[in-house]
Order: C-alpha cells, then sequence, then structure tokens
C-alpha cells in the first residue's frame, strides 16, 4: 500500500510561463510543473529533477509526497501524488510533471502495474510465450490504500489460456475500474519456425515468378541475334 514515509519535495513557485520559461528552467536542472486538485486553483510551479528522479526510483510513481510549496511571500504544504509526467519523445528526458491535490479521506483513481507471477505451463511443456496485453490498470481507493502492484500467477496457463482483468484480484477497500473484459495475459504457440517456413516458401515463389521471365528474354535475345 502507498503511503507518504515521511517523502516530501522543494518546488518553487513560477510566476512565468510558457515554452521559453519552461527551456530556462531545464537548464538550471528543473523541471516544470503544476500542482491542482482539491477545488483550489492551479499553481506553476518547478521542482529539482534529480530530487524529483530519486523519489520516484525508491517510493514508486504512485507515493504519497508533501509537496512543500514556497516563494517569496511564504510557504505552503498539500498532500499531493504524481498524476502526469511528460518525457522527450526521443531521449526520454523528463519534460514536466503534473502534481495532483489529495485528501486522504477521499477516494482516487490512480494506474497499478500488473506483473506476471511464475512461468506458464504453456511455456514450459509447450514452447509457448506468454504476452501480457495490458500492463496497468486504474484503481479507485483511498491514498494510503493504493496498491504497490497487483499480480497474477500465470502457471497453470496452457497456450490458448488468457486472462481478463476480471480475473484480478485485490485486497481491502480496493476497486478495479477498467473494464473487466479486456485481456491482460495470453499464451500463444511458438511462433519463430512458422515464420522461418512462411519466408522460405515466400524466397521459392520469388524464384519461380523470376525464372520464367529470365528465360523468356534469353529467347528473345537469340532471336534478335539470328535476325541480325
Amino acid at each position: 500500500m502507498a503511503d507518504n514515509n515521511g517523502v516530501s519535495l522543494q518546488a518553487e513557485v513560477r510566476t512565468e510561463t510558457g515554452k521559453g520559461e519552461a527551456k530556462r528552467i531545464r537548464r538550471t536542472g528543473r523541471i516544470p510543473a503544476v500542482v491542482y486538485g482539491d477545488r483550489s486553483a492551479p499553481v506553476a510551479c518547478s521542482v529539482d529533477a534529480r530530487a524529483l528522479s530519486t523519489v520516484l526510483q525508491e517510493h514508486g510513481r504512485n507515493t504519497l509526497l508533501d509537496l512543500v510549496l514556497g516563494n517569496g511571500n511564504g510557504r505552503s504544504e498539500d498532500t499531493t501524488i504524481v498524476k502526469d509526467l511528460q518525457h522527450h519523445p526521443v531521449d526520454g528526458h523528463l519534460l514536466h510533471v503534473d502534481f495532483y491535490r489529495i485528501s486522504l479521506t477521499e477516494k482516487i483513481v490512480v494506474d497499478v502495474r500488473v506483473e506476471a507471477e511464475g512461468i506458464p505451463a504453456g511455456v514450459r511443456a509447450e514452447s509457448g510465450i506468454l504476452e501480457q496485453l495490458l500492463h496497468q490498470v486504474e484503481v479507485s481507493c483511498l491514498p494510503a490504500e493504493i496498491p504497490e502492484r497487483i499480480s497474477f500467477d500465470v502457471t497453470n496457463l496452457n497456450i490458448g489460456d488468457s486472462i481478463h482483468v476480471s480475473d484480478l484480484s485485490v485486497t481491502g477497500n480496493v476497486e478495479i475500474v477498467t473494464e473487466g473484459d479486456r485481456s491482460v495475459f495470453v499464451v500463444v504457440p511458438p511462433t519463430i519456425a512458422q515464420v522461418e517456413e512462411e519466408e522460405e516458401e515466400l524466397v521459392e515463389e520469388d524464384e519461380e515468378m523470376q525464372e520464367p521471365e529470365v528465360i523468356e528474354r534469353g529467347k528473345r535475345d537469340e532471336e534478335e541475334e539470328e535476325d541480325n
């Protein structure tokens, strides 16, 4: 379950916004951010990039954060959760973060990752492949009850078996709100040999199509030489 464990993060209020200001902030080693929610006005701010990365690596995205917001007129503190992270599409660097103010007594909806436990029987005995089609689901719960992950034991799955969201289970007052008919795991038959055979067939068909053309062109060349 998520808890803040005294995790806090310092933020500085931004008085200016826009792409130019965002680039300037990033050059100083900070990340542009915004904090909103809980019926309060959004506040543009920035956080230290290294400090934020450390928090995410050590505590995970769903940890509760005491965001200490400071400016020239004083400081305030909000209990928040990371709502959205924006990364650069090429190098993956963090570009922007959204913090969401929360109440510890009101339920919120967050994404929780899904993990497989064990090796499916269809993989061990029949060389099948376990495919994970859905890596996270949305759950509704109190902030202090957010699961770190949702695990599912896949050891009894054979080739052709699939697991849907409705098959996942959570404890406590946690409710999965993602559609129950969405597929999460499926064990499929091995495809490497089949792909190789199909590629060989395509090569053979291509050679068969090209050979008559070469022969026909050779005959025309011989006929032209005889006429000359």
